[in-house]
C-alpha cells in the first residue's frame, strides 16, 4: 500500500502465432494489462485479415443466432494461429446449419403459430359465449374473406369503413378486430391501421362453434404445438452438441475481440510480440494467467520505452472498494496524494454515525455481503453496514427503536447537541488533513519552499481560527500567519514585493472564507 501512486510496469511478451489469441485472452482476464505498441524503426505486420469470415459469420449469426447456445461458451485451448481458428469455427458453423437449416425452418413457422394460438385465445376469453360462431367466420368465402386484427389497447377505430362487418374485443393487453369484408377492403385496412402498430393474424379453417367451443380447440391445438417446439429444440440442442458450437462460438467471440481491441501487433512467421503496461508490478499474475492457459512463450519486464507510464493505486483490498471515488475525478498523477486509504476510512465512519442503527446496518451488511461478487460497487455497504450497526449499538437504536437496547454513548433526539458537535470537529479535522496532503504533494513537486512561504500560513490560521472561539489569545498566532504570509508572498515575487505580498494576503482571506 502506498499513498503515492506508483507508475505501471512495462512488460513485454514473445509468443508464437498460434497461441496469440490465448495469450491475449488470459493476459485480458487478469484486468492488470493495457496493450501498447511499442514504436520502432522497422514497419511491424498487422494481424491476418479476417474480414471475410467476419461477414460470413455475421450473415450465418443473423439467421441462426436465436437458435445457437447463448451460455456455457467456452474458446478451444488448442493451438492455432487466428486465421486457423476462425476458418476451424465458421466450418463448424457451415456444417451445422445444413443439417439444421430443415429443423430451424419447422420451429420458426410452430413458434409463429403459436404467438397467434396464443393472441386469438386472449380475445376468445372477452367474447361472449354464445355472440358468434366461428363456423361460418372461419369458413367464410370466397367474396368475403376473414382476419383478426390485433391493435394496442385502447386504440380507436374511427377509420374502419361502414361496410365492414366487424367485432370488437378489448382486453388490458390488446385491441382486436374481427373483420369480415372483400379482400381488397381489409388489405386496406390493414394497411391503415399498420401506422397504430397493428397486425393482422389469420383464424385457422378448422374452427368451428361458438366461442367457448372454440377456445377450447385452440387450447388443445396450443399442447400440440408446444410439445412439437420443444421436441425441435431437443433436435437443435442435439446437433449443437454433435458441432461443438459451444467451443466454435467460444472461438469466433474470442477472436472478434482481439480483432476488435488489437488492431496491430508485431507479427512473423514465427514470433508474435505482443507489450504493453500493466499493475501487476512483479509479473505474477501475468505469468500464472500465461501458466493456466498453456501459452508458449517468454514474458519479460525490460525498461520502459521513453513514454509516459499510466499510474496505477497500490492499496491493501479492503481498500480497493473505495478507489472508485478517486477513479471519478481521474488516477492521481505521481505527484498527487491517493485519498483512497482516508476515505476507506472517513466514508464508513460518516455513514455510520449518519444511519446508526443495529437491525437497518445488519440488512445493509447481508446486502453487501451477497450481492458483492455480481455488483462490485455494492461492496461499500459491508463497510457501511458494519459501521452502522457499531454506532447504533452506540445510539441504542435498532429499526429505528430506542427503547431495546441501552445506549453506550446518547441517544440523538434527548441529546442532539453533542451528536451535532461531533461532526464539526471532525469536519475541521478533514480539512486539516487535507491542507496536510497538500504541503506533502508540494514537496513531491519539488516546491517546498514555496508552499512554506506562501502556503504554510494557511495551516496555521485555520487552527488559529478554530481555536479563538475557546482562547481569543489565538488571535496573535492569526496575525502571525497574516504577517508570515504577506513577507514569504513578497519574498516569491521579489520584483512586484508590495503587489505579491497584498495579493498572497488576498488569497489568503479568501481561504480562509472558504474553509470557515
Amino acid at each position: 500500500m502506498s499513498l503515492r501512486p506508483k507508475p505501471a510496469c512495462w512488460f513485454e511478451l514473445l509468443t508464437v502465432p498460434d497461441d496469440l489469441a490465448r495469450a491475449l485472452e488470459a493476459l485480458a482476464r487478469t484486468g492488470a494489462i493495457e496493450l501498447e505498441t511499442r514504436a520502432e524503426p522497422t514497419a511491424h505486420a498487422s494481424l491476418p485479415a479476417l474480414h471475410d469470415q467476419l461477414l460470413q459469420y455475421r450473415a450465418l449469426a443473423q439467421r441462426y443466432q436465436a437458435h445457437w447456445p447463448q451460455s456455457g461458451l467456452q474458446a478451444s485451448s488448442a493451438p492455432g494461429s487466428p486465421a486457423r481458428q476462425f476458418d476451424a469455427a465458421l466450418t463448424q458453423l457451415l456444417a451445422w446449419s445444413v443439417e439444421a437449416k430443415t429443423l430451424v425452418h419447422r420451429s420458426e413457422v410452430l413458434q409463429a403459430e403459436q404467438t397467434h394460438l396464443h393472441l386469438l385465445a386472449e380475445m376468445l376469453a372477452a367474447v361472449d359465449d354464445s355472440a358468434v360462431d366461428f363456423t361460418l367466420i372461419a369458413n367464410a368465402g370466397p367474396a368475403l374473406h376473414t382476419r383478426l386484427l390485433v391493435l394496442p389497447p385502447q386504440t380507436r377505430l374511427d377509420s374502419v369503413p361502414g361496410d365492414v362487418l366487424r367485432l370488437r374485443v378489448t382486453t388490458l393487453q390488446h385491441t382486436f378486430l374481427l373483420a369480415i369484408a372483400p379482400p381488397a377492403v381489409l388489405l386496406t385496412l390493414e394497411r391503415e391501421l399498420t401506422a397504430v402498430k397493428g397486425r393482422g393474424i389469420p383464424l385457422p379453417a378448422w374452427l368451428s362453434g361458438n366461442a367457448g367451443e372454440v377456445a377450447a380447440q385452440v387450447a388443445h391445438r396450443l399442447a400440440v404445438v408446444d410439445a412439437a417446439i420443444k421436441q425441435h429444440h431437443a433436435e437443435i440442442d442435439v446437433l449443437n452438441r454433435k458441432h461443438e458450437l459451444h467451443t466454435a462460438l467460444g472461438d469466433i467471440h474470442r477472436l472478434e475481440w482481439l480483432l476488435m481491441h488489437v488492431a496491430q501487433l508485431p507479427v512473423s512467421d514465427n514470433f508474435v510480440w505482443v507489450t504493453g503496461w500493466t499493475s501487476d508490478i512483479d509479473g505474477a499474475q501475468l505469468q500464472a494467467a500465461l501458466d493456466r492457459a498453456s501459452v508458449r512463450g517468454v514474458l519479460g519486464f525490460p525498461r520502459a520505452p521513453n513514454t509516459h507510464a499510466p499510474m496505477v493505486l497500490r492499496n491493501w483490498r479492503w481498500v480497493r472498494p473505495f478507489e472508485m471515488f478517486v477513479r471519478l475525478l481521474g488516477i492521481p498523477s505521481g505527484t498527487e496524494a491517493d485519498p483512497s486509504v482516508l476515505l476507506a476510512l472517513v466514508v464508513p465512519l460518516l455513514f455510520g454515525y449518519m444511519f446508526g442503527d443495529v437491525g437497518q446496518g445488519l440488512m445493509l451488511l447481508i446486502i453487501g455481503l451477497y450481492f458483492q461478487r455480481r455488483m462490485p460497487a455494492l461492496r461499500l455497504l459491508v463497510s457501511g453496514g458494519a459501521a452502522a450497526i457499531a454506532f447504533g449499538f452506540v445510539f441504542g437504536s435498532v429499526f429505528s427503536r430506542e427503547d431495546l437496547l441501552t445506549p453506550l454513548w446518547v441517544q440523538p433526539i434527548e441529546q442532539p447537541l453533542p451528536v451535532l458537535m461531533v461532526p464539526l470537529v471532525a469536519g475541521a479535522v478533514l480539512l486539516l488533513i487535507g491542507l496536510l496532503l497538500n504541503a506533502v504533494e508540494s514537496l513531491w513537486r519539488g516546491e517546498g519552499r514555496a508552499w512554506l512561504l506562501t502556503e504554510a500560513p494557511l495551516p496555521l490560521l485555520y487552527l488559529a481560527a478554530v481555536a479563538a472561539l475557546y482562547d481569543r489569545r489565538a488571535l496573535y498566532v492569526m496575525l502571525l500567519g497574516l504577517v508570515w504570509q504577506f513577507l514569504g508572498s513578497a519574498w516569491e515575487g521579489r520584483q512586484q514585493a508590495v503587489l505579491s505580498g497584498l495579493a498572497g494576503l488576498g488569497g489568503l482571506v479568501e481561504h480562509i472564507a472558504q474553509l470557515i
